[in-house]
């Protein structure tokens, strides 16, 4: 009885031992409160940043999909460019003239009067200068032509001969772009027609057609694409979009991109390219993502393309309207459209819409969803998932409390009894270590080892950064005739590039910049190992700058599994003449830029990158620098550095970076394109080597003070 009291008396007894186990029980059953809610927390966080996840693919999608429709849009307007210089210069040539004519008279087209096919020669009266032209009874067709599909249907008003010169000009210039007709039909899928419209009343349509399904006819100088080409409105003379019109049940709904042809300030006619809408709407289902609707609307309201809109296009008679598309609260008007930010998802009315606009026509890829469409999806995919981590985790924590109650907490409470039996110097005996402790202990052993073992390979990454940064010039000419000087920031740890320079023995310089095909450690060993070929091979055998890169491209390409290679510039620079003798290995061409601002680049590779081909041959060039010339040399890491947005700095940029430049010096000039490009970035993360060397042209001549 004693002993129990004194058991209590010093708080080892059953009574503390209860207090210990409720204690547990409520701290415990607290926490595991505390985690299931938190844990229900984080779901609902990881569904929002799911939901802004989706926005982001959604964008992507919606750009990627944007640039493939620009490449439709693009391709057709390029090509009305090219027709109309092909009409503008035939016209201009004078050859257009005497084609003209000698078509009219000797070739396969026919004039018919009321319906009877005649001989040009017999069947039109003849016309002189000036003279009215009959009515529309009279014309003339290649229906008789042998070859349809070589140039399409040239159908007019009028006899064939008798015509005015211009007539005859104009005919010619026709029949020269119907001669593009065929070839375009194989490049272009989308186009379903493409027509000349003659201001000497006819016009030339393909894929050809007969005279009696499409005669001619007046309405066609009522048409959009001829009244918008008219000077007073398009006094610019550009290319442009009319509106979408029915093309026959064959076709469907067309979209025209036309262009007005002149000859100084004539108007010759229009030639333009009907765009299939049922060909761009099969594209434009393409889009890759379930949800929501992606519709194509142009600047005056018409949905060119839609999925729902346009299920069967070929049975659409008529463009739909923007409100067909989008719900009208959404988007009263086109002006409403435009009015969104490019690219930038917009939240209205419970949808989400993204507005892209097109550069090559003025029209508008909108994308509409619901919100609650997104949010049942992730759902959908994630509540599964996210349900089961709650029971798992519940599981668990059940578990967990009979283990830890079994194994942890009634050792510790024997762990209390033994210290406070110590305590009264009585004595116990010494719990044992769970043996499930001991993994562990061994799991911490082997993360401690890891990290050492990680953190040693991280010194030897430093090392070989901080020998390929030795290996690169720290010294550089002090030479009053030039300057020279270069810079390279690598993207990794151990970058690919290198840039070197060394005397040549007969007073002349070599300099090299290279980069190496891909990044890190390897593209690193690789570019040590050219760089020393190239300097023992240019130093020791004075070889000109061509036949240097043949034999540096022999000996890279010799046992090269890896299938490496590295682009060059070489170049050997002879300060007393001023001249620079160079060859290229597929770098980047270097940008030459005069004393007064005119730049040139110095032409394209002169042969493959080294390592790639055996037996490869390098052509060679020169050019000379005058004092106050400067030769930039970079890699494709300066004109590949890109911003936030994902845009390219270029190669126009590095040229506009020196159009008002006042460097007087080659460093100078180096760390003014590093700025530039680093400004331009604007904190981006770095994809590749940012590499530059300058050479500037301070004098010519002997220079007896030459360190």
């Amino acid at each position: 009885m004693d002993g129990r009291q004194d058991e209590e008396a010093q708080g080892t007894g059953p009574r503390n031992q209860v207090t210990f186990f409720r204690n547990y029980n409520r701290t415990l059953g607290a926490a595991y409160a505390l985690l299931l809610v938190g844990l229900a927390g984080f779901f609902g966080w990881q569904l929002s940043e799911a939901f802004d996840e989706e926005l982001v693919f959604v964008r992507g999608q919606l750009e990627r999909h944007s640039q493939f429709l620009e490449f439709v849009l693009r391709s057709s307007g390029d090509e009305i460019e090219r027709l109309r210089l092909v009409a503008a210069a035939e016209r201009e040539s004078g050859r257009a003239c005497r084609e003209g004519r000698q078509e009219a008279l000797h070739s396969d087209l026919r004039s018919e009067a009321r319906g009877q096919s005649a001989d040009t020669s017999s069947a039109a009266p003849r016309l002189g200068p000036g003279a009215q032209l009959p009515a529309e009874s009279v014309g003339f067709h290649r229906d008789q032509t042998r070859a349809p599909d070589a140039g399409g249907n040239l159908i007019g008003a009028g006899p064939l001969v008798g015509r005015s010169q211009d007539f005859y000009c104009d005919l010619g210039s026709a029949l020269a772009v119907g001669g593009q007709f065929q070839g375009l039909s194989f490049h272009l899928p989308h186009a379903a027609r493409v027509r000349f419209i003659a201001n000497e009343r006819f016009h030339l349509v393909y894929p050809w057609q007969s005279s009696e399904r499409l005669p001619f006819s007046a309405d066609l100088y009522r048409d959009p694409v001829w009244t918008l080409a008219q000077p007073q409105a398009n006094p610019d003379r550009r290319k442009f979009w009319a509106p979408p019109f029915f093309g026959g049940p064959e076709v469907g709904l067309l979209a025209p991109v036309a262009a007005p042809v002149n000859s100084g300030d004539r108007l010759l006619g229009v030639v333009a390219i009907d765009m299939s809408l049922d060909y761009l709407n099969r594209v434009n289902g393409y889009f890759g993502y379930p949800l929501g609707t992606v519709a194509v609307v142009d600047d005056r309201g018409h949905v060119m393309a839609h999925p729902g809109v346009y299920a069967d296009p070929l049975a659409v008679r008529s463009p739909a309207g923007l409100e067909q598309a989008v719900p009208a609260q959404l988007l009263p008007t086109v002006s409403a459209l435009a009015a969104l930010p490019a690219g930038e998802p917009v939240f209205r009315a419970g949808w989400i819409l993204v507005q892209r606009p097109f550069v090559s026509a003025p029209w508008y890829l909108v994308y509409a969803v619901p919100q609650r469409a997104i949010w049942q999806k992730l759902l959908l995919e994630r509540a599964p998932g996210m349900g089961a981590a709650l029971l798992a985790l519940a599981l668990i924590m059940a578990i967990s409390y009979a283990l830890t109650r079994r194994e942890f907490v009634g050792p510790a409470a024997r762990l209390v009894e033994y210290v406070a039996a110590a305590s009264t110097l009585r004595g116990s005996a010494l719990p044992k270590v769970p043996v499930a402790w001991l993994p562990w202990f061994e799991a911490v052993g082997r993360a401690f080892g890891e990290s050492l073992q990680l953190g040693s390979l991280r010194k030897e990454l430093d090392i070989a950064a901080r020998l390929q940064q030795a290996i690169l010039p720290r010294q550089w000419p002090q030479d009053t005739r030039y300057s020279l000087w270069g810079a390279m920031q690598p993207a990794k740890d151990i970058g690919g590039d290198f840039y070197d320079h060394f005397p040549l023995g007969d007073g002349r310089r070599g300099l090299v910049v290279a980069d190496v095909s891909g990044k890190g450690v390897s593209a690193g060993l690789f570019g040590m190992v050219s760089k020393t070929q190239l300097r023992s091979l240019a130093t020791h055998r004075l070889l000109g700058p061509s036949t240097t890169l043949s034999e540096v491209n022999e000996a890279l390409c010799v046992d090269n599994d890896a299938a490496m290679f590295v682009t060059a510039f070489y170049a050997q620079y002879d300060p007393v003449e001023g001249t620079l003798s160079y060859t290229n290995a597929g770098h980047p061409p270097p940008l030459l830029v005069r004393k007064d601002g005119a730049q040139s680049w110095l032409g394209r590779a002169d042969g493959p990158a080294l390592g790639v081909v055996e037996g490869a041959r390098y052509g060679e060039r020169s050019v000379s620098l005058a004092p106050g010339d400067m030769l930039v040399i970079f890699t494709d890491g300066v004109s590949e550095a890109m911003d936030l947005a994902g845009r390219e700095f270029g190669l126009p940029q590095v040229g506009v970076r020196f159009e008002r430049s006042e460097t007087s010096s080659a460093r100078e000039a180096v760390e003014h394109l590093q700025a530039a490009v680093a400004a331009f970035a604007a904190g981006a993360e770095q994809a590749d080597d940012i590499t530059c060397a300058v050479l500037f042209c301070h004098g010519l001549g002997v220079d007896e003070e030459v360190a």
